[in-house]
C-alpha cells in the first residue's frame, strides 16, 4: 500500500520529476514529466538523459553532471536555472529546472534528481 501511495504522490506532483543514476540513466519519470517532455514513462525509463538535452548543450550538461557527482555538490544548490530542453516530438521548450543529489540511507550518492516546470518567461 505504501509503495502504491508513494507512486501516486510522485505522479501527482505539479512539476516534472526526473531521477537518474550516476551514469545518467533515467530511473524515475513521473506523469508530469511525461506531459512536459512529451515522452512516456515507458519510453523514458532506462534511457540516457540525452533524450531531453539538446545536442548543443550536452557537453556543458555532462561536465556539470560529472562535476556535481565528483564534488557531491550541485553548483546551484537547488536553485532553479532556466534551460532549453529537447521534447519527444523534436521541438524545444524553455524550462526552469532545479537539481539535487540523491543519497541512500547510508549517505552514499546514488543519483541525481531534477524538478522541471515551464519557464515563467515562456508563458
Amino acid at each position: 500500500m505504501a509503495v502504491e501511495f508513494c507512486s501516486r504522490l510522485l505522479d501527482d506532483l505539479p512539476n516534472a520529476l526526473i531521477v537518474s543514476d550516476l551514469k545518467g540513466n533515467i530511473q524515475l519519470w513521473n506523469r508530469r514529466a511525461e506531459i512536459l517532455f512529451k515522452i512516456s514513462k515507458v519510453d523514458a525509463l532506462g534511457q540516457n538523459l540525452d533524450i531531453v538535452i539538446p545536442e548543443y548543450l550536452r557537453n556543458a550538461h555532462w561536465a556539470g553532471f560529472h562535476r556535481a557527482i565528483s564534488e557531491d555538490n550541485t553548483r546551484f544548490h537547488g536553485a532553479s536555472v532556466r534551460t532549453k530542453a529537447l521534447l519527444g516530438d523534436g521541438t524545444f521548450a524553455l524550462l526552469d529546472m532545479a537539481f539535487s543529489l540523491t543519497h541512500d540511507e547510508y549517505g552514499h550518492l546514488v543519483g541525481v534528481s531534477a524538478i522541471a516546470r515551464p519557464s515563467m518567461s515562456a508563458i
